[in-house]
């Protein structure tokens, strides 16, 4: 048999290069995107590196037209935010929204027929903790993950019948660097409320999980005869997954207050 093709997007660091490096290791045929492949200094043996731009419709139809069919698409390309709501730019919010989801969308709209004519695929999304419960001053990141969750778990009743599995990755907190676009203004009402919140985020992105610990996710759902809808991963995400589905929304509000304003 021929190995599996696999299109991991933001593949160059982070959890995106961690899984395709274990993906090769398990020989699969990886395919990896970057905005500019060139600028990659340490490519990993075996990927063939593509260019895209999430927030480009046609850096992503050129890309689907560059690589052909696959077998499993990982969208794992995103950015983040942190900032009171109210002084977000919209023009920000819009292009956060094209990145952490528009941009996912219209690939994977990209991918799907070929998926549903040869009757099987996989299709699995770095969601995160932030798309199942709501936490303050990233309230445009969350937005967009929980607009994830909400388009591909519909989504993945849909395309059933077709063989196509749809998955969501829903990771805690992991050591990668991700990136946080600040929107802090030192004038403003929120800015020491705000400001405590991003050390603590900061903190807790820096000891977080070791992205390793995403791609031994990933491979072990691209295992699975039937996946679950979610998986979430590292730390403490499985338990807090689990409470916040039993608990009152006012106490999971209450647990994340409280585990933010301890500075």
């Amino acid at each position: 048999m021929s190995k599996q093709r696999v299109l991991v997007t933001g593949a160059s660091s982070g959890i995106g290069r961690s899984i395709a490096e274990l993906l090769i290791k398990h020989d699969f045929e990886v395919l990896g995107t970057s905005r500019d492949p060139e600028t990659i200094k340490d490519k990993i043996p075996g990927v063939n590196y593509y260019s895209l731009d999430q927030t480009s419709s046609v850096s992503i139809n050129a890309l689907a037209s560059q690589v052909g069919y696959f077998d499993i698409l990982i969208n794992n390309a995103g950015q983040g935010q942190v900032g009171p709501f109210e002084e977000v730019p919209i023009e920000k919010i819009r292009s956060l929204f094209e990145v952490n989801l528009f941009g996912i969308v219209q690939l994977t709209q990209a991918i799907l027929p070929s998926m549903r004519k040869r009757g099987r695929g996989l299709i699995i999304n770095l969601s995160s903790m932030s798309g199942i419960f709501g936490v303050g001053f990233t309230s445009v990141y969350c937005g967009t993950k929980f607009a994830v969750e909400g388009m591909f778990r519909s989504l993945r009743q849909e395309v059933r019948p077709f063989g196509i599995k749809v998955v969501m990755i829903e990771p805690g907190y992991v050591a990668t660097g991700f990136k946080q676009e600040p929107f802090m203004e030192e004038s403003s009402d929120y800015y020491e409320n705000a400001k405590k919140f991003k050390v603590i985020r900061d903190h807790n992105i820096e000891t977080g999980v070791n992205p390793d610990e995403i791609a031994k996710k990933v491979l072990y759902v691209i295992g699975q005869k039937d996946p679950k809808p979610g998986y979430p991963v590292g730390g403490d995400a499985p338990s807090n997954a689990f409470l916040s589905r039993i608990l009152p929304v006012r106490l999971v509000e209450w647990f994340q207050r409280r585990k933010f304003s301890k500075h």
